[in-house]
């Protein structure tokens, strides 16, 4: 007679024993390209990157075989990470007939280096997982978290356990978790519970969104320093070279870099932090908000567009007895981000308008996330353009103002 084992198989995901120490935990890994690919290309200059939340119906996820198709190739593109803007013209080709219809739309697109984030949970883990396993032990437990045995970077698949996790407010608790984490690099002089849950630099700690593109950035520049997969014959190294003789010029072919720890233990997650505050501030960004907030400073190098958003909206929040400030910010150069929250006006991708309102000072600090995308069609195709018009937008973080500084 057969032994049946009960396995809980969510606790597969759990941190346990010798992984729970701090010198293991928390941990972010990667997985070789080598498991898929044999060669990868490899552009001379790689293009910014942009980000896809790609719907995906988790529901048919284990028993259709077009989703299933979908997943795989989500996985392919994402580990070939390196191949950058060249996975377009890459992937297709190696798919050919296997190529799911309903990521057709990437047969189309051209010089532009994507990541691609499957849309579906309740929860926006798959997103900001990166994230979540920069956060130590004691914060995991003290905001009631799993303590998850490990990440994967970027997303390789799905894993359908991890909803079995996901609490109702499971995402507000991460980003109390992380800004918990942040705070004392944003802000060494004061402790975070010295701030209100409504004052803007505690709101932008909070604002996982802001920081995705740069915990992507750290991963890219670790994992640029690993070793190369050996070649496993010959036969191999020939045909790599009788590869690389084909390619035009500004483009390689190599061996796929090893996979590994992008960072493992307590230690190595503090200095990616500090990595991740270096890359947020490229060009001023984090420093152009701070100091918004902290001094009411206001950028005046707004386009046409954005100069009439900025006068329409003090317009209509201008109230004669009680006079507010309001600052504007324009986040030049960001990573653009196609998702349900995304603005899109002709090749311009915002993805998020960071409002933050301080009611003591009686002033708006509005962020605006400016990306050009060289894809702008793409929110289209996913149905995320005009979901959330500018106009309206700016109208319910008005609404929001009025009530929060009592101007109704």
């Amino acid at each position: 007679m057969s032994k049946v084992i009960d396995i809980d198989l969510k606790e597969l995901d759990l941190a346990k024993g010798e992984d729970l120490l701090p010198e293991n935990f928390p941990r972010l890994e990667n997985l070789s390209a080598a498991f898929i690919f044999t060669f990868v290309p490899r552009p001379s200059q790689t293009l910014p990157p942009e980000f896809v939340y790609v719907p995906i119906d988790t529901n048919k996820r284990w028993r259709d075989n077009g989703s299933i198709k979908t997943s795989l190739t989500i996985t392919e593109w994402n580990a070939l990470w390196e191949a950058g803007h060249l996975r377009s013209e890459f992937i297709p080709q190696v798919c050919r007939d296997d190529f799911p219809d309903e990521l057709k739309w990437l047969t189309d697109i051209e010089n532009a280096n994507l990541y691609l984030i499957p849309n579906g949970r309740k929860s926006a883990f798959d997103a900001f997982e990166p994230l979540y396993h920069l956060l130590p032990l004691r914060t995991i437990e003290r905001f009631g978290l799993p303590a998850l045995r490990r990440g994967i970077w970027p997303h390789w698949t799905y894993i359908h356990t991890i909803d079995q996790h996901i609490k109702d407010d499971f995402d507000n608790r991460v980003a109390n978790a992380f800004a918990s984490h942040l705070w004392p690099r944003l802000n060494s002089g004061s402790r975070l519970h010295a701030f209100s849950k409504d004052d803007p630099i505690v709101l932008l700690a909070h604002n996982l969104n802001f920081w995705l593109p740069c915990i992507y950035k750290v991963a890219e520049d670790r994992l640029r320093d690993f070793p190369r997969v050996e070649f496993d014959s010959e036969e191999e190294m020939h045909e790599l070279q009788e590869l690389q003789a084909r390619l035009p010029p500004g483009i390689n072919a190599d061996r796929p870099l090893c996979g590994g720890s992008v960072w493992c233990g307590e230690e190595e997650a503090r200095e990616a932090t500090e990595e991740l505050i270096q890359v947020a501030d490229e060009n001023g960004q984090l420093r152009g908000i701070l100091d918004a907030v902290r001094s009411n400073r206001v950028k005046d190098d707004f386009s046409s567009l954005w100069s009439y958003a900025k006068e329409d909206f003090e317009r209509k929040l201008y109230h004669k007895r009680s006079k507010v400030r309001v600052s504007f910010v324009q986040l030049d150069e960001a990573k653009p981000v196609h998702a349900p929250t995304s603005e899109l006006h002709e090749n311009l991708l915002w993805e998020d308008f960071i409002a933050l309102l301080d009611k003591k000072e009686r002033r708006i600090v509005v962020c605006l996330k400016n990306g050009a995308t060289r894809v702008s069609e793409i929110s289209r195709r996913l149905g995320y353009a005009n979901h959330s018009p500018v106009s309206k937008a700016l109208k319910r973080i008005r609404h929001k103002a009025k009530k929060y500084l009592d101007l109704l």
